[in-house]
């Protein structure tokens, strides 16, 4: 239903709502890559850092120093 209307899906959805969230994290707070992934409920660091690097092409250690 929510493609019908928006022409994305609820995931396409909710992955870009978690890399927002994850992007503002890493760039304007002091927060560790660990605790974002915590914060944000990822299952591990390793498993955030995958799934960043995934949608955004870069791992959340180069976003932070881009």
């Amino acid at each position: 239903m929510v493609k019908e209307y928006t022409g994305r899906t609820a995931i396409e959805w909710i992955d870009e709502y978690l890399i927002f969230e994850a992007k503002t994290m890493i760039k304007h707070t002091q927060y560790t890559i660990q605790e974002i992934a915590y914060k944000l409920k990822f299952p591990s660091q390793s498993f955030f850092g995958k799934y960043f690097k995934r949608l955004t092409g870069m791992s959340p250690k180069q976003y932070k120093l881009s």
